[in-house]
């Protein structure tokens, strides 16, 4: 049996057409929650090198970050530099290698937390694999413990917190190993 140039147009035409209507009839009944989930998943706004000045309560902060991309309601970073000027005179550095921010909680974790606390006194160097920070209290949390040290001695403690004048409150008690001899 042979068929006509027109009729084997005609078939291939009907077959296009029924396989556009399967595709649409697909898509017509997509589950939107599963579009969402689908979007959420997928990797936010990146921006680099971003540096930005704040005053807050006379004191100038100053942040730098190298790398951050918004995921969500947060925001995470790699290798953040935080700079605060105290009023009262003195300074406080913090880097951290990883944080995150969250805009929901008004909320902040920093990992591998490196920093220095200067008053005109005495600079006290700072450790500690995580910093939590939390804008209701306005305080700082070190969960997973905390080191200070200077030239004379080193504090240890496996868990403390620190209030925004700077007084360091042990949650867990702590060690103090004297680094000078007392004269």
């Amino acid at each position: 049996m042979r068929m006509r140039r027109g009729g084997l147009w005609l078939l291939m035409a009907c077959l296009g057409v029924a396989v556009l209507v399967r595709y649409v009839m697909r898509d017509i009944r997509l589950d939107v929650d599963l579009l969402r989930e689908g979007l959420l998943r997928m990797p936010g706004i990146v921006i680099e090198n971003l540096e930005f000045d704040r005053e807050i309560s006379g004191d100038a902060w100053r942040v730098r970050l190298p790398f951050a991309e918004k995921l969500g309601e947060g925001v995470s970073v790699r290798s953040i530099d935080i700079r605060r000027r105290l009023a009262s005179g003195g300074e406080w550095y913090f880097f951290g290698s990883y944080g995150v921010y969250s805009n929901d909680e008004r909320a902040a974790v920093l990992r591998g937390l490196l920093g220095t606390l200067e008053t005109p006194d005495r600079v006290l160097n700072l450790e500690s694999p995580e910093l939590e920070w939390r804008e209701a209290r306005n305080e700082f949390r070190f969960p997973l413990g905390l080191t200070l040290y200077d030239d004379e001695f080193v504090l240890r403690t496996p868990e403390a917190s620190m209030d925004e004048s700077g007084v360091v409150l042990l949650e867990k008690g702590g060690s103090v190993t004297w680094t000078k001899p007392l004269r």
